[in-house]
């Protein structure tokens, strides 16, 4: 196992997991909106109305389409900008009489659809606050949480309230408002899923699975409390317009203690992890893996594989061993700080560095050949060097091409540096991998 100087890189939002959301999305109100159109003669059927399924469709494709180049994200920043503006408007037409009718000056749905009553105002209000969120978060993060956490109340009460209504009173709710609601929230926290009070839910250990099933009793708690007080005391039905925002409140200290918890739990685990994988004699935290780690989008990776001294380990292993802490250290203190530097099975020094060209990643190893002299003018490390490809998920390639180069500098004698690439010329790789 590899020592490393640096910590390890925060995970990415998974592209698979967001294309399926977003297609889900964009499916759920594609149906929704024939289902409007199928019964726009029935004021008994809620439906999804057309224009904001148009606002889904839209959220849906700028998380489908937001990593093309040839579309710039400040297109889309801008048109989600747009449509949170125009649901913000439907949304105070609806709340305050007086207001900007935008539905009477700009009839989109003329002779289909009836005038603003239409319009969920719970719909509208997630449209807003969720497109204001993906507009904000390429610029701001700490802003687009803000906002996705006022998104995910008003969809979270607003299924509560629908659904509780629902079981007790038989009112008819819209399936399409509410999944479009609840996909959407599912794909914006995705995209946002590296933020502090979000990564415990996304966490792989073992504590983010105890992490989303507390999440998941907060979220649901609250309705099963109010179905079985309405079961065991019949009079709370008397109470129906107090019951829901007591149900809410004791639903939003769950959730907000499941995520302090979870925040709490997610440092122990980061600390616990850096006090197990401390290397003392390097002085750095964390360890990583060839085979998983350190490709990572930032441009070239170069593996440096050093054997301080060639030839392998003498008759005293405690000696040996002090004599490689001693080349680690000098390796530590006269490298770049931002290379990774550790130890490779026990007996060499491995670099992995992000360097543009396998000339740059030479005159690295020729820094650590010098160091680990001896003395000015006796050199005596054997040095293999390789660049990773294009392509690569890994670093298992390129580090096989620098053991290669290693084993031909170790017979080359000490101070010899080879090239991975110059092995592949002359066809030396391939007869080492024989």
């Amino acid at each position: 196992m590899f020592h490393s100087t640096t910590t390890s890189h925060t995970q990415l939002p998974t592209p698979q997991a967001l294309r399926l959301l977003g297609l889900a999305l964009l499916t759920i109100a594609t149906f929704g909106t024939l289902h409007s159109i199928l019964n726009a003669a029935s004021r008994h059927v809620p439906v999804l109305h057309p224009a904001e399924a148009f606002g889904f469709v839209l959220f849906a494709l700028s998380v489908l389409l937001r990593g093309w180049k040839a579309l710039k994200l400040l297109w889309w920043s801008m048109l989600g900008g747009c449509v949170a503006v125009l649901a913000g408007l439907r949304l105070i037409e609806g709340l305050l009489p007086g207001g900007p009718y935008l539905g009477e000056a700009v009839a989109l749905w003329p002779g289909r659809m009836p005038g603003p009553v239409s319009f969920d105002l719970s719909t509208t209000y997630a449209l807003m606050t969720l497109h204001l969120c993906l507009a904000l978060q390429p610029f701001h993060r700490g802003a687009a949480m803000t906002v996705l956490a006022a998104a995910w109340a008003g969809i979270w009460w607003s299924t509560m309230t629908d659904l509780f209504e629902a079981t007790i009173w038989g009112r008819p709710v819209s399936a399409f408002s509410l999944s479009c609601m609840v996909l959407a929230g599912l794909a914006m926290t995705h995209i946002l899923r590296s933020e502090r009070l979000l990564r415990p839910l996304f966490s792989h250990e073992g504590h983010g699975r105890r992490m989303r099933m507390l999440l998941a009793l907060a979220l649901i708690g609250p309705w099963f409390v109010g179905i079985a007080t309405l079961h065991l005391a019949p009079q709370a039905a008397s109470a129906r317009l107090l019951l829901p925002p007591l149900l809410g409140l004791f639903g939003a200290t769950q959730l907000a203690l499941v995520l302090t918890v979870g925040v709490l739990l997610e440092r122990t685990a980061r600390a616990d992890a850096r006090a197990e994988l401390f290397d003392p004699v390097a002085g750095r935290a964390c360890r990583f893996r060839p085979d998983r780690d350190l490709i990572d989008g930032k441009g070239p990776v170069g593996v440096i594989l050093c054997a301080p001294r060639p030839g392998g380990r003498g008759a005293d292993p405690e000696a040996d061993e002090r004599e490689m802490q001693s080349a680690l250290r000098r390796a530590v203190r006269n490298l770049r700080a931002e290379d990774n530097i550790g130890r490779w099975r026990r007996d060499m020094l491995m670099v992995v560095a992000h360097v543009p060209s396998e000339s740059d990643l030479a005159r690295i190893g020729e820094r650590l050949e010098q160091v680990l002299r001896p003395e000015p003018d006796r050199p005596v490390a054997a040095i293999g060097i390789s660049m990773s490809a294009f392509g690569e998920a890994n670093l298992e390639a390129a580090l096989r091409r620098a053991e290669n180069a290693l084993y031909v500098a170790e017979r080359r004698g000490g101070g010899s540096i080879v090239r991975g690439s110059e092995l592949a010329e002359t066809g030396q790789g391939a007869l080492q991998d024989r």
